[in-house]
């Protein structure tokens, strides 16, 4: 087995030591059970890893760093310029997708609030469930084996969606239907091949209503892309969606 992997702010030369987060100490020792003088890798989460010593002290868990890793970047390691930019779901589907979008190599995670969504981030703010979610794909990070964090925003409401996150034929925006009277999402990428980054948009659980189903027909920054002919859940699209364009990048 690999060495057990932890998140730090920054990685810290060879022979200085960066003190554990408080989450990251409470899962070394109390759920993977380590002890001092383990060996370890630590990621700072924007392309940079090491190898170091765990040490515990007086004043909490710290890695002394023996050395960086070299090797290549993160962009190599399974790490796409896609965004998705999908509605808040409920519960466990919205956790799952964030795991498995973590894990596909999606770099930015953008939280819809749309008409049709049923979880009120209102309540309790947006940057609880920002930070939630983060600690969710951080945790999905260390196991998958990529270096760069998944970025997740702040929950957005759709208009300021596409007013701030514009497109351009580089970077396009991509809304997946199922069984849109569209091309699909495999023709359209093989048919543009100026793209170098691009926005994944899936709707909620019962669709987007129709005042955004509007607004987005009327938006020159959508290109409505079909998912085929089944009726899939959203965050199944979400990951089908992520899946042909992480093909799309890695063709040679």
């Amino acid at each position: 087995m690999g060495l057990k992997r932890f998140l730090c702010e920054k990685l810290p030369p060879p022979g200085r030591s960066t003190k554990l987060s408080d989450a990251e100490t409470s899962h070394a020792l109390k759920v993977l059970r380590l002890k001092a003088g383990d060996c370890v890798q630590v990621l700072d989460g924007q392309g940079k890893s090491g190898i170091g010593i765990l040490k515990t002290r007086s004043d909490g868990v710290w890695i002394e760093i023996t050395n960086h890793e070299e090797g290549p970047h993160a962009q190599s390691r399974g790490v796409y310029p896609i965004s998705l930019e999908a509605a808040v779901l409920k519960g466990d589907a919205m956790e799952w997708m964030i795991e498995k979008a973590t894990e596909l190599g999606v770099t930015h995670f953008i939280p819809l609030a749309t008409d049709h969504t049923v979880v009120d981030t209102k309540k309790k703010g947006s940057a609880h469930f920002q930070g939630r979610w983060q600690k969710i794909s951080d945790q999905a990070l260390k196991q998958c084996g990529r270096l760069d964090r998944m970025q997740i925003h702040e929950v957005i409401e759709l208009e300021s969606l596409l007013t701030k996150y514009r497109s351009t034929p580089e970077n396009p925006r991509f809304w997946c239907l199922e069984n849109a009277p569209s091309q699909n999402l495999g023709d359209a990428l093989k048919a543009n091949s100026a793209i170098v980054m691009a926005k994944i948009l899936v709707g909620p659980e019962g669709g987007f209503s129709e005042e955004e189903k509007s607004l987005l027909k009327r938006s020159a920054s959508c290109d409505t892309v079909s998912l085929g002919p089944l009726v899939t859940r959203a965050e199944t699209a979400a990951l089908f969606a992520i899946s042909l364009l992480r093909a799309h990048f890695m063709r040679p």
